[in-house]
């Protein structure tokens, strides 16, 4: 006997069909956030209060032969100051109303979630700021429209060497995502294992050293200016400096925690509005410190 075709569907049984909100949340993926950690903070100077932080440049002397019975040589280089100054406000907030909180789902825990993503904002915008120093090193190797290759590395870590720093001891390579997988990773000498046992492709990521220099993969590193570029960069943590501002914790009515690198986050109730607001915040400042403890290294994308 043939099946009725009056039988219920999806349609007909629309009414009784529920449409439920899961228990997870799709959280946007966070870039990471390496450069603060990697060059120098000096954050603990202010701590006391003040925005701005001179550092003394001091210039090598030179030596003059002696004779005897014949004055000494007097000299009196000249020396000139970095001038560090924190002076950079930014923040992310967002307010989330009573009503709104009671009706949505608490499982989400959304204030939360909210409030990471706000303090993630803000410390990004620090991220962005060192790496944005990048191109002002005067020594460059590479060009925008073409691959990094090997010599280029190369020339980058001679810069270094010339300028009497070590590569080995606290310097690093700070690179795209596409210049280490689809550029520097094409070179057969990082490669390949029979040049480099511990860099197995088929076997294991490959270890992100060059020429034994750790390399930091960021999508932060960023385009060149008016082109498709990356500024990559090769540095001693003593190129860059960075400090932050301790905020302190804000309003007496609310709450407050200052997390890394001065980031704050706090809510606070707001009556008026039957509103929670909260507001993540970060005050800071960059400087090229050394412009010869670094290399601008440029490439294609």
């Amino acid at each position: 006997m043939a099946f009725p075709t009056t039988s219920h569907t999806a349609t007909t049984l629309a009414s009784f069909i529920p449409a439920l909100w899961g228990e997870k949340i799709n959280d946007f993926y966070k870039s990471k956030l390496v450069m603060g950690d990697f060059f120098v903070d000096r954050s603990s100077e202010l701590s006391d209060g003040g925005n701005i932080l001179y550092t003394p440049n001091m210039t090598e002397m030179s030596a003059s032969s002696k004779t005897n019975a014949t004055a000494v040589t007097l000299v009196a280089p000249t020396d000139t100051k970095i001038t560090l100054t924190v002076d950079q406000w930014y923040e992310v907030s967002f307010a989330i109303e009573d009503a709104e909180a009671a009706r949505m789902k608490h499982s989400y825990y959304t204030q939360e979630k909210y409030a990471q993503g706000a303090g993630f904002a803000v410390a990004k915008v620090l991220e962005v700021a060192i790496a944005g120093l990048f191109d002002d090193f005067s020594q460059v190797v590479g060009t925008s429209v073409a691959v990094l290759l090997d010599s280029d590395i190369r020339a980058a870590i001679n810069f270094l060497e010339v300028a009497n720093i070590d590569p080995q001891s606290d310097c690093a390579f700070f690179v795209a995502p596409a210049v280490f997988w689809k550029q520097i990773q094409n070179i057969d000498k990082f490669s390949l294992a029979v040049n480099s046992p511990v860099n197995d492709p088929t076997a294991k990521r490959p270890s992100a050293t060059l020429y034994g220099i750790p390399v930091f993969i960021s999508t932060n590193v960023q385009y060149i200016s008016g082109t498709t570029g990356r500024a990559n960069a090769l540095a001693h943590k003593d190129a860059i400096h960075f400090a932050t501002s301790a905020l302190g914790g804000g309003g007496s009515e609310g709450s407050s925690v200052t997390g890394k690198h001065g980031v704050r986050v706090q809510s606070n109730y707001v009556p008026d509005y039957l509103s929670t607001v909260t507001t993540a915040d970060i005050l800071y400042g960059v400087i090229e410190n050394r412009d010869t403890s670094g290399v601008y290294i440029k490439s294609s994308t």
